[in-house]
């Protein structure tokens, strides 16, 4: 999931290019780090990762803002050689944002790629996500090994945009970053979208509360619910005693009403109050 700083305005997305060994992921990150121009990219990196090596680097794809007033950062992910810890990709592919599923051409109907494919899925689903409904492209690599031609993809890769390329002539390569890269400003826009018109719809239900008059927190009943009569006691006052019912908080409670009248007597016999 896409991480916002808004200190430099800039919308974090992560990239994680998913294959089995041999299919050539290092090779290609390692081209991609070199095409991309030195100011806006981070230096290749590689650490230890449960047993296994992690490679990434970040990088700017335009050097001015594009959504909103702020600026995109790919994240670039992937492990390297033969992968000891299943628990290693399940790690790395946490809160992806874009999937490249890179084969080696000539193996893509094999039953290696399927079963990574497979695997692919199982991980995505278990991070509640749906491989079918994330940007993806699948990457088709030493395309300059062998003749050139149409590939059956099968039925599990049919539904992927798909990329044949090659580190020795560049074929294809910067073309599977760029489909994958706007696939994911897509998504984002989408999201963006989604959220200003969500933000939208609140202040417009504000705004309509807000001209409604507000509901009364206590409420009279009137008529058959008020019992008795006005009761007067004699003493140094006067007291005029009325019994109510009133509604607090949506509960009816009994209460009396008693007003004191102070009387005094004038010199023509009447009362004055």
């Amino acid at each position: 999931m896409a991480v916002i700083n808004h200190a430099k305005r800039e919308i974090n997305a992560k990239l994680v290019f998913f294959g089995p060994a041999g299919s050539g992921k290092a090779s290609l990150f390692s081209y991609i780090h070199k095409r991309v121009k030195p100011s806006l990219c981070g230096p290749l990196k590689s650490m230890p990762a449960g047993g296994d090596t992690l490679q990434f680097f970040d990088y700017l794809p335009f050097e001015h803002a594009i959504l909103d007033g702020y600026r995109v950062r790919f994240h670039l992910y992937t492990l390297t050689g033969p992968v000891e810890n299943p628990g290693t990709w399940k790690m790395t592919l946490k809160g992806a944002d874009g999937l490249a599923l890179v084969v080696e051409k000539g193996m893509e109907q094999s039953d290696l790629t399927v079963q990574s494919l497979r695997y692919l899925r199982s991980i995505v689903t278990s991070h509640g996500r749906d491989l079918l409904k994330t940007p993806c492209v699948l990457i088709s690599t030493k395309a300059d090994q062998l003749e050139q031609k149409t590939v059956d993809w099968g039925a599990e890769l049919a539904t992927l945009p798909r990329v044949q390329s090659s580190i020795m002539t560049g074929e294809g390569v910067l073309q599977a970053l760029t489909s994958l890269s706007q696939a994911v400003f897509q998504r984002l826009r989408e999201e963006q979208q989604l959220q200003a018109a969500t933000t939208l719809q609140a202040c417009v239900n504000e705004q309509a509360d807000d001209d409604q008059p507000p509901e009364p927190a206590i409420e009279l009943f009137e008529g058959s619910a008020l019992e008795g009569v006005p009761v007067l006691q004699a003493g140094e006052a006067t007291t005029l005693q009325v019994p109510v019912m009133l509604q607090v908080a949506g509960v009816p409670r009994r209460f009396a009403l008693r007003i004191t009248l102070n009387l005094e007597e004038v010199g023509d016999g009447h009362l004055g109050v």
